[in-house]
């Protein structure tokens, strides 16, 4: 793995292999006056501010030698460098999942993807990654090793301090391992497609959906040149998917008689709420329709996300597409309607076209007082922003808990909010 970032390379890189190595590299670091940035999978170590130094890349993914399920309490603990897809692999065998989705699990690890909260589809059902923790072990700067929460559900242990280190992208202390809490794998799972000529029947149909009478596991309204790549993948259509503008991803779970319920729902939602066609998809169709999601977000060089209240991110999806500006009709949009997440991508634009991109989402963000992250731009563009929004007089406190935490400044000095 090529460890350079924003354009600056480390001078050493270390790969502690368990705990006591771990503290001893942050320990001398911070007696140095070095900077780490500790890195997992790579999958969202883009996402931040440029770092203001950059001296030692920490390399977790050999940091894996614990891996505890423990099937009849529904737990599992486990060391931060363990892949999504092999933690995923194991709890399978016993019937249990993790409650939470992350993207390109074959390279993304559990440290990584609770450092970075990283957002997954199944957050419409069943709440983000903060939402499952049960129990963290951090080493902050100086090489302390430190627990907040435990093993167990129940747990009473004093504060939530996981809660503060989950999305604090490693600024605070580096995580070493994790408990979580789990779910059973569902019986069954189907995925309906329908696709629209106009953004109000589009939204009405799926405001509908996360308002019924259960809770899909995912529902995802695309827009943009996206929404036809979506169908087309499907196998559904082909000929005149390019037309599309509109298209809407439903992932339904349970039992047979459940999902069979479920899917009439959907279909006849669509079908009275004026989708120009809708249909269910077989695994193969339905894994593709999803999967084109996570590769579009992969491929395109400016990516934001948008979070707020779900009729404000359907505002911000319509005054998009109605925008004048060339680059607004090149933007495609990812709009998870069940918890309220917008993510914009645009590919293949140049320095000029990716600022345009990003002043146009912030502007439309600003508008419904949404927060907003670039997860990924051009570093022209990177230097010249603060890729999280503004938080306020929050960012005081925010300055405040890392003085406290990391007082030399040694974890991803400049990346954080505010560029701290």
């Amino acid at each position: 793995m090529n460890h350079s970032l924003d354009g600056l390379s480390p001078s050493k890189l270390e790969r502690p292999k368990n705990l006591a190595e771990l503290s001893k590299v942050l320990a001398d670091a911070n007696g140095t006056g070095a900077a780490v940035i500790p890195w997992g999978g790579g999958t969202r170590i883009g996402v931040g501010n440029v770092p203001s130094k950059y001296d030692i890349a920490l390399d977790l993914t050999g940091h894996t030698e614990h891996l505890e399920h423990v099937a009849g309490d529904m737990t599992v603990i486990v060391d931060s460098g363990v892949r999504v897809i092999d933690l995923s692999s194991a709890l399978e065998r016993e019937g249990q999942r993790l409650p939470f989705e992350v993207r390109n699990p074959e390279q993304a690890t559990i440290g990584g993807s609770v450092a970075s909260n990283g957002p997954g589809r199944r957050q419409s059902s069943a709440g983000g990654i903060r939402d499952w923790v049960i129990g963290m072990q951090i080493v902050l700067a100086d090489g302390t090793i430190t627990k907040s929460g435990g093993r167990v559900v129940k747990n009473v242990q004093g504060y939530d301090l996981h809660r503060l280190h989950t999305g604090a992208f490693g600024t605070l202390g580096v995580i070493s391992q994790i408990a979580f809490k789990l779910v059973p794998l569902p019986p069954e799972q189907q995925t309906v497609l329908a696709w629209f000529d106009d953004s109000v029947s589009a939204n009405e149909v799926g405001m509908r959906l996360v308002n019924g009478s259960f809770a899909p596991e995912g529902i995802s309204l695309t827009y943009g040149p996206l929404a036809a790549e979506v169908v087309k993948s499907s196998g559904e259509i082909s000929s005149t998917a390019n037309d599309i503008k509109w298209a809407l991803l439903v992932r339904l779970s349970g039992g047979v008689r459940s999902i069979e319920r479920q899917v009439n729902e959907v279909t006849g939602s669509a079908g009275a709420g004026g989708a120009t066609g809708y249909a269910v998809l077989d695994h193969d169709g339905g894994k593709n329709a999803w999967s084109r999601l996570e590769l579009a977000e992969s491929a395109a060089s400016t990516v934001a996300r948008i979070t707020g209240r779900t009729v404000d991110t359907i505002k911000i999806v319509e005054t998009l597409s109605s925008d004048p500006a060339d680059i607004a009709h090149r933007i495609s949009t990812i709009n998870d309607l069940g918890f309220g997440a917008i993510t914009a991508l645009a590919g293949g634009s140049t320095d000029h076209e990716a600022k345009g991109m990003v002043d146009t989402v912030i502007r439309h963000s600003k508008q419904v007082n949404g927060s907003y992250t670039i997860e990924k731009c051009p570093l022209s563009v990177k230097r010249e922003i603060d890729v999280f929004s503004d938080v306020g007089s929050s960012i005081e406190v925010m300055r405040r808990i890392k003085t406290e935490y990391d007082p030399s400044n040694t974890l991803n000095p400049g990346r954080f909010v505010g560029k701290i």
